[in-house]
């Protein structure tokens, strides 16, 4: 008996070894470089709170930055992954802009080979077939094909308007799909929920060629897959933690981040559009359009324009299937110009902690306060250089920003010229980002009120 529960005593500390080492055999890679660092969990890392669902992801990054105070970067452990956060703006400016050419690429964190759909979009590109294709995709934004598409957005932005009308002065009206409410000749609305409707018609009728109408169609096919597709919470939010932990686990178990059918209707639909406006000849001043002559290499625009006034076509090229698009991915060895001295290999990752930054108070004074007045003409000047990053920075910036500032003003002016906003009972005041997904949205919801304004109008 007593030597029974001495085997099995030992059975279980040569176990428990063996999960231990498991759980922390990279946990000592900032250590054995000197570098300053959070102290890592076994298994979670630095992960854990979010893995356990006690803060949210933004929280946590928040939590991360705070913690490094006093350092350039330093060293956090995604599960068993160590990547480096960069909190100095200097920094920052190097590896995005100065010496981007050591971090050409996004962290991939989820393979093209597990999820081609994901991998093959601008963002997931990576190398050469990224520079090749940013250079073709780089036309259909200019300012120019912005201008063309005004008109297709601002359609959607008056079709809004229009539908939250119609809720207030048609009692009998009947509400179903979206989150809104009447409080007498208030409307409550969860803003989330109508920005995203709002949005997937702007990308179905600009980018696709197609009208949804998600307000007055709620259950559309277009607005139902844009959703899933879109959907960092539940299970989905598990697998993506679970491609943080193991991505070689995770694709030798087939786990699927996209599903089949949502996969499958995306490319469906954009294979159908071009074959239809090939045999038919139609011709629309949408995103569709620009790729099919970016595709063809017929696409010009200003950012074509040479130094000597001569047009250069962009190579033709496969165009993989689009999908809804700041961490980065050391290409080349590089050493951190910061003390103490750090040098990165390939494949070593680095973390910009834009929300962090955004919140900074040596940055932004009393950062939690809505302040327009900060990014007024005046005072833009005094924003430090490298803080304010919504749309990244250098070669790998969003090279949409300029189709998404214009979609979002469109948004505002049309609500704003013809409601007032309230807040209402189930205005969150202060508002607390979720826990229970990655998505970033409100517990409870973004709730406002809508009152209709009324023209005083004299004789």
């Amino acid at each position: 008996m007593l030597e029974s529960l001495c085997v099995w005593t030992l059975v279980t500390g040569l176990i428990s070894i063996i999960v231990y080492l498991l759980g922390t055999w990279t946990h000592d890679h900032f250590s054995k470089k000197n570098v300053p660092h959070l102290k890592p969990v076994p298994f979670f890392g630095t992960m854990g709170p979010v893995a356990l669902r006690t803060v949210s992801f933004p929280e946590l990054v928040v939590e991360w930055y705070n913690r490094l105070r006093g350092h350039k970067y330093g060293g956090v452990y995604e599960f068993l992954n160590p990547v480096i956060l960069l909190r100095d703006p200097e920094l920052i400016k190097m590896v995005t802009v100065k010496d981007f050419e050591h971090f050409l690429d996004h962290r991939a964190t989820i393979s093209e080979e597990a999820e081609p759909l994901l991998g093959k979009t601008l963002f997931g590109l990576k190398g050469e077939r990224w520079k090749e294709m940013r250079s073709t995709l780089s036309p259909a934004f200019t300012s120019s094909k912005m201008k063309n598409m005004f008109v297709l957005i601002t359609e959607c932005g008056k079709q809004l308007t229009d539908f939250l009308e119609n809720c207030i002065k048609d009692k009998n009206m009947t509400i179903e799909g979206c989150k809104i409410e009447r409080e007498g000749n208030i409307l409550a609305v969860e803003m989330k929920d109508l920005f995203t409707r709002y949005t997937n018609d702007v990308i179905a009728t600009s980018a696709f060629g197609i009208s949804c109408d998600s307000l007055n169609n709620p259950g559309n096919e277009f607005y139902g897959m844009g959703r899933d597709f879109t959907n960092f919470s539940g299970i989905r939010a598990l697998i993506f933690l679970g491609y943080l932990f193991s991505p070689k686990l995770m694709k030798l178990l087939n786990i699927k981040f996209i599903s089949k059918s949502t996969g499958k209707f995306f490319r469906s639909l954009v294979h159908s559009t071009m074959s239809t406006r090939e045999e038919k000849g139609i011709v629309r001043p949408d995103m569709i359009h620009l790729l099919m002559q970016a595709k063809k290499g017929t696409l010009q625009g200003e950012d074509n324009v040479t130094t000597n006034g001569k047009i250069t076509k962009p190579k033709t090229l496969r165009l993989y299937p689009p999908a809804v698009m700041a961490d980065r991915i050391c290409v080349k060895t590089y050493t951190l110009p910061a003390e103490p001295r750090c040098t990165l290999k390939p494949g070593d990752g680095v973390i910009i902690p834009i929300y962090a930054l955004h919140r900074d108070p040596d940055y932004f004074p009393d950062p939690e306060k809505f302040d327009p007045e900060r990014f007024s003409d005046e005072n833009r000047g005094n924003i430090k250089a490298c803080t304010y990053l919504p749309f990244g920075l250098g070669p790998r910036n969003c090279i949409g920003s300029r189709f998404a500032l214009m979609e979002a003003k469109i948004a505002l002016v049309q609500l704003l010229s013809r409601f007032n906003l309230k807040v209402v009972p189930k205005t969150p005041i202060p508002i607390k980002i979720t826990k229970s997904g990655l998505n970033m949205t409100v517990d409870g919801g973004f709730w406002l009120g809508l009152e209709q304004r009324v023209e005083n109008v004299t004789e």
